[in-house]
């Protein structure tokens, strides 16, 4: 007995070591991925106009050409979203770590298709028959089949990003959280995934005698077609497969992972903002009581700053541009437009005289005309090559 008990205790050692080196291993992939996240991935929107991504240290946007993480070609961070997902079903069926692909589809049956799955799941589905699966496969756009090429790769990766955003999911990925926000970060963690289902995939045969209605468009499915059922919206809810999308941002449903509320469904990115409010500037969930609220956008309060030199711009006079705010002289240096009298700068507060593509100084010693020096300040003038005159006789000189 004391040797089995022995044996007993250096097994669960080893295991307790195991899961040891598993954190750790973890925690360097996080670090890691925190600072140097996609390095030099070229910028989908920007192409060679950018000289690849140079990731903020906590805006998650390209410090080259300021374009979000998710808008570069970064390669699949799979290994990232495999954990996010895991830790979402975790109370699910009793199921912990061993959660992997193809789990409940089996390739071997399937050999053609396998491979084909495994590029569009993490986590496979609940599925009624492998030939339901074929034929949910053959409904997905070629350019949004990960298996397809890699159009279909990119836009896997863009929506696992966008749908599933790392830093909504595990506080390693935010921007140092307090023990308070961590708290409230669980919180609502915890209402979210009890919120989170998978989409199972079923195929209409005769002898289903129930109508199947699609949810989103109102069509009844036939005999043969396939459906995607929300078991938290309702066991007889379902929609076609290409009706199954988030209802904020309207995206295919990326590994058919829903969050039920209010008798919709959504994306893990946009569920989270019916409840909390993301800071413009992270791109994170808001989990302190205190925020600034400006140009129609929520921020933390230390990330109201300025988006070229990251200066803090509560209280401060700013200029916003595409709804990023700018501090004075970042926007002076990046956008002033220069007088085409005196050739300085026009400074953002300062007043201004703009005709097509030329801009003066509102001030009778720049907005004149350009033969006799006559102000020009609220009278009629005459425009010649990005110049002022007071009169035809002015401008012909």
């Amino acid at each position: 007995m004391r040797e089995k008990k022995n044996e007993k205790g250096k097994s669960k050692m080893a295991e307790e070591e195991a899961v040891e080196k598993e954190v750790i291993k973890a925690t360097e992939i996080t670090h890691k991925l925190g600072h140097e996240r996609g390095h030099g991935a070229e910028c989908l929107k920007c192409g060679p106009k950018c000289e690849g991504l140079d990731l903020h240290f906590w805006r998650k946007i390209c410090k080259n050409c300021y374009c979000r993480y998710d808008e570069h070609d970064v390669k699949s961070e799979e290994e990232i979203h495999h954990g996010i997902v895991k830790n979402i079903f975790r109370k699910e069926r009793g199921l912990s770590d061993e959660i992997g692909k193809l789990q409940i589809f089996d390739p071997e049956k399937q050999p053609a298709i396998a491979e084909q799955v495994k590029a569009n799941f993490i986590k496979v589905p609940e599925v009624s028959s492998p030939f339901a699966m074929s034929k949910y496969l053959k409904q997905l756009p070629k350019e949004k089949d990960a298996f397809q090429g890699e159009a279909g790769q990119q836009y896997r990766n863009h929506q696992l990003q966008q749908q599933l955003p790392a830093h909504d999911f595990d506080p390693a990925f935010c921007n140092k959280l307090s023990d308070q926000e961590k708290d409230r970060m669980q919180k609502f963690t915890d209402v979210r995934d009890d919120d989170a289902g998978q989409g199972a995939i079923k195929e209409k045969t005769a002898k289903e005698k129930t109508h199947w209605k699609c949810e989103k468009c109102g069509e009844n499915l036939m005999i043969g077609e396939v459906a995607i059922f929300a078991e938290k919206a309702g066991k007889d809810k379902c929609w076609h497969p290409n009706c199954f999308v988030c209802d904020t941002c309207q995206e295919l449903l990326v590994d058919l992972i829903y969050f039920f509320k209010d008798g919709k469904i959504f994306c893990g990115r946009h569920y989270g903002e019916i409840t909390r409010v993301r800071c413009a500037a992270c791109d994170e969930l808001i989990f302190t009581k205190e925020y600034t609220q400006a140009e129609d956008q929520n921020w933390h309060l230390q990330h109201f700053c300025c988006l070229k030199c990251d200066k803090m711009l509560g209280g401060q006079k700013y200029v916003a541009r595409d709804g990023k705010p700018y501090c004075m002289g970042c926007y002076d240096t990046t956008f002033a437009k220069t007088c085409q009298t005196c050739k300085q700068r026009i400074a953002a507060d300062a007043k201004r005289v703009s005709y097509k593509d030329a801009n003066w100084h509102a001030s009778e010693e720049c907005f004149r005309c350009l033969a006799c020096s006559e102000p020009m300040l609220g009278k009629q003038f005459i425009y010649k090559n990005k110049d002022v005159y007071c009169s035809g006789a002015c401008a012909r000189k």
